[in-house]
């Protein structure tokens, strides 16, 4: 990884609406003694929030998960409520949703979101109410999740797994799956040479979202797009390839979102339909996927782990082109608008996963980065850092 210095407003550049942004005051989430090391987290805000923030009374929760198996959900009063306790697989990645359970003990209790932690052992596990809810067992590590926006299979989620193949399912029933990238067997000569890894060769899945682009009839139609190690975005339809979009290399992470304006994906303020989705590579490239045709979007100077979106009515009111968050092999996270950076956080840790959440507590939208050593490689207490964003608008 390589360190970058956090730059100075004055440096940002003037970007339309948006002319820079600048970070508040961080709040640092401290994690109990002997759970492990984090590897996964995933933040979530309830339906409620509004420009103004959380209503009265609700909370916004961020789950963790780590190598040891443990997995539990932070809310915005800091209380910890822990899912699984370490002695199990490591947790690979995590999904926070919306309750569909609304079983509550008492007035005074609290519904806690559903959360959906996936782990090396290929185990898909549901939590609802606090408590295990069901357990899918699949043939491979799970490497990535996303919610299903599909109106038409509510609750739903979409894994896709280190031996390339993408499922769409419940807490408790598979409704679909097929197998979008396939590993070619190694010939007698490429099996006696020495193994060197190769991320180009590698069928796991990096990336999934859901998305709506027209169809031949021009109609709005549903697709769940694949990133992976073989340099292509699969593109399916009800659990079948439907088209394979070439990308320079493999991709390394995938969101959906609005990120550009076009013909065939302009957001209105009626819509938040997630109608493209933006792609990252190891050279530090992130492209648009905008009705099927692959579009230049920005250049970072570091490799790309994780790229995040948030609305930008979140931030004003005002509706256009979504705020971008990239986590990169490096200390700094980078956060662009309508393909410029408008702004750099660059932490004193290594930050190990990265997630954003339309608000915290009183503040509004927050980047939520997950710490397990300082940049020097010396170890430190494991926490996670909210750090609040607020953008600076014409």
């Amino acid at each position: 990884m390589s360190q970058a210095k956090k730059p100075r407003l004055s440096d940002v550049r003037q970007l339309g609406a948006v002319t820079g942004c600048h970070l508040g005051e961080e709040t640092v989430l401290s994690l109990p003694a002997n759970i492990g090391a984090i590897s996964a987290i995933s933040a979530w805000v309830p339906d409620s929030v509004s420009d103004d923030g959380l209503a009265q009374g609700d909370l916004s929760y961020i789950a963790v998960g780590t190598d040891t198996g443990c997995t539990m959900l932070i809310d915005s009063s800091q209380n910890i409520t822990t899912l699984e306790g370490s002695g199990g697989p490591a947790i690979q990645c995590l999904l926070v949703k919306r309750a569909t359970a609304t079983t509550v003990a008492s007035a005074q209790s609290r519904s806690l979101p559903d959360t959906i932690a996936c782990d090396s052992d290929g185990r898909v596990s549901v939590y609802a109410m606090g408590q295990m809810f069901a357990r899918n067992i699949f043939s491979a590590p799970i490497s990535a999740i996303a919610l299903d926006t599909n109106p038409n299979s509510p609750s739903a989620f979409i894994v896709g797994d280190l031996s390339g193949a993408v499922t769409a399912c419940h807490a408790q029933e598979v409704l679909w799956r097929a197998q979008v990238a396939i590993q070619e067997p190694a010939s007698k000569t490429e099996r006696l040479r020495p193994q060197i890894s190769d991320s180009m060769a590698d069928p796991g899945i990096s990336g999934v979202c859901v998305v709506q682009f027209p169809d031949s009839h021009g109609i709005l139609t549903n697709y769940v797009l694949a990133a992976g190690g073989d340099c292509k975005v699969q593109v399916l339809s009800r659990g079948h390839p439907v088209l394979a979009v070439p990308t320079p290399i493999a991709c390394s992470a995938m969101s959906a979102g609005y990120f550009i304006d076009s013909g065939s994906s302009k957001r209105t303020a009626a819509s938040t339909c997630k109608s493209q989705a933006i792609v990252g590579d190891d050279t530090g490239r992130l492209f648009v996927l905008d009705n099927f045709e692959l579009v230049p979007y920005a250049q970072l100077d570091y490799p790309i782990t994780q790229v995040l979106s948030i609305p930008l009515h979140v931030f004003s009111g005002l509706h256009g082109v979504d705020v971008v968050v990239c986590a990169t092999r490096s200390n700094s996270v980078y956060i662009l608008h309508d393909k410029k950076v408008v702004g750099t956080y660059a932490a004193d840790f290594w930050p190990v996963s990265v997630d954003v959440i339309g608000a915290f507590s009183t503040a509004g939208p927050c980047i939520v980065v997950a710490r397990n050593s300082t940049v020097d490689g010396s170890s430190c207490a494991k926490a996670v850092h909210v750090i609040p964003l607020e953008l600076d608008l014409h």
